[in-house]
Order: C-alpha cells, then sequence, then structure tokens
C-alpha cells in the first residue's frame, strides 16, 4: 500500500536540461491570506491579501558549465521535477540569486533561487537532455584573482549575486502582466587566505583611494584542465577584512568585497 519514493527517483529539469549532481530541491508555494472579522459575523471570513508566492531554490555540485548563469536577464525558466510518471513545473520562472562555494578538500557548490509568476502545476515537465559530459574540479584546478594572492594561499571563496524583480498586476489577472528586473545586479565575494605576508589595509582606506575598482574573478576547471566555470565581480571593491589567529591553527585573513553593474558579467 506504502511505496517511499528516494531520491533516486526523482530527476530534476531545467528548461529541456536534466540537472546532475543536484543534492537539494526545494520546491512550493504560499498564498496570502488574512481572516476578517466582519460585524455580525463571529466565525470570520478567510481572504486574499496578496499574491501567491512560489518559490523553487537548489544545490549541486558545479560539476559542469551551469547553464542556470543565462537567465540573469529576461529570459524565463522553466521546470519541473519527475518521479512516479508525474511531473509538477512551471514555465516562468525567473532568477532572483545565485552563489558559488568553494573550499578546500570539497568540490565546489552552487545554490539557486527562483521565483515563479505562473502557476505551478501538476502535469507540466521541462524534461529533456541528459546531463551534460561530467567534470570534476580539484582544488588545483580552481584560482582566484584579488588581494594579496600573490604570495599567500587561498582556502576558499564564496560567490553570489542577487537579481532585482518587481512583477506588476492588472485588475483581472492572477499573473502579472509584467516582471521588470531592477538594475544593478548586485554582486559580493568573500576570499579566505592563509597568510603568509599579507596584512589588513587601512580601516579608513576605503574613504579614499578604497572605492576604486579592483580586479576580482574566479576560475573553476576540470582536472583535466577543462573550463568548467568563471565568474567575476563587476566594479568591485574591497568593502572589510578580519583576521582571525588563534592557538590551534594558522593566521586567516578574509576580504570581502562588493561589485554592481548593469548586466552580469559572466566570463563563460
Amino acid at each position: 500500500m506504502f511505496d517511499t519514493r528516494l531520491n533516486t527517483d526523482s530527476h530534476f529539469f531545467v528548461s529541456g536540461q536534466q540537472l546532475s549532481g543536484v543534492d537539494s530541491l526545494d520546491i512550493g508555494y504560499r498564498n496570502s491570506a488574512s481572516v476578517l472579522n466582519p460585524l455580525g459575523y463571529s466565525k470570520g471570513v478567510t481572504s486574499i491579501s496578496g499574491p501567491t508566492s512560489q518559490e523553487v531554490s537548489f544545490s549541486r555540485n558545479l560539476i559542469y558549465s551551469d547553464p542556470i548563469l543565462d537567465y540573469t536577464g529576461s529570459k524565463l525558466i522553466s521546470g519541473s521535477v519527475n518521479y512516479n510518471g508525474n511531473s509538477y513545473g512551471f514555465r516562468s520562472g525567473y532568477l532572483m540569486s545565485y552563489s558559488v562555494n568553494c573550499a578546500v578538500n570539497s568540490i565546489p557548490k552552487v545554490s539557486t533561487s527562483v521565483s515563479v509568476y505562473d502557476e505551478m502545476q501538476t502535469g507540466l515537465s521541462a524534461s529533456g537532455a541528459s546531463p551534460t559530459t561530467i567534470l570534476i574540479p580539484s582544488q588545483g584546478s580552481i584560482s582566484a584573482t584579488c588581494d594579496n594572492v600573490t604570495t599567500n594561499r587561498v582556502v576558499g571563496f564564496d560567490y553570489s549575486l542577487t537579481v532585482n524583480r518587481k512583477p506588476y498586476y492588472t485588475i483581472g489577472s492572477e499573473v502579472p502582466v509584467e516582471v521588470k528586473r531592477i538594475s544593478p545586479i548586485n554582486y559580493s565575494a568573500s576570499v579566505q587566505l592563509e597568510v603568509d605576508d599579507a596584512f589588513l589595509e587601512s580601516g579608513y582606506s576605503f574613504l579614499g583611494t578604497g572605492k576604486n575598482s579592483k580586479t576580482v574573478s574566479f576560475t573553476i576547471n576540470g582536472k583535466d584542465g577543462t573550463s568548467i566555470q568563471s565568474l567575476a565581480i563587476p566594479n568591485a571593491c574591497l568593502i572589510s577584512e578580519q583576521l582571525n589567529t588563534s592557538s590551534d591553527g594558522a593566521i586567516r585573513l578574509t576580504l570581502n568585497y562588493m561589485g554592481h553593474n548593469e548586466w552580469s558579467v559572466i566570463l563563460r
């Protein structure tokens, strides 16, 4: 009578391509509701208080060039989770946030958040091509370009971008008539170094020359040298640093950058 479905029974598709390396997926909706208390009615009345929120978030191992980065503009994302001969999907999703984490002794991880503005429902499928060629990166095939990396060891970095969007509704329509991207796209990065000769900059340097743009980029290749992903922080500024030392480890320096741009700067 009961037949539990396991992770091996499900597949996740985005715009006609099956994503491999997915280790978590959350897809769901939330209706905005409130209880009204009109005069003469003691039980209350359930009422709609806003648009339905529909979100998809997933994380995966970065083991091939990520197709999601093609959707930082107005291009729509379709998607579905398929299992037990059925599917649950959507047609009009928009990329909201994207982040990459790399660290020594681990495979790079990608986390993605998508907002959906059409009706998610059973029977919609975005299935298509099988996974592309898998490329396994190693810590030796990942590089970073930023302050102090020439003589100090990079042991990890976090990269993220956020796309702000605004839906516009009209009377008589359950879905937005338009979803506009609000510029700029915001970027951030945090780079962790094991210190050889690096020191923190002056705390007030940002108030002077610190707002000048810096070159901050990251390259992730497979073990065989094949390019997987290159990422950049446009108009990058160093906004904070933190030095950490303890009795049981090396001195570590964390560099935090922010950037912004009208268009996504992705080096594919």
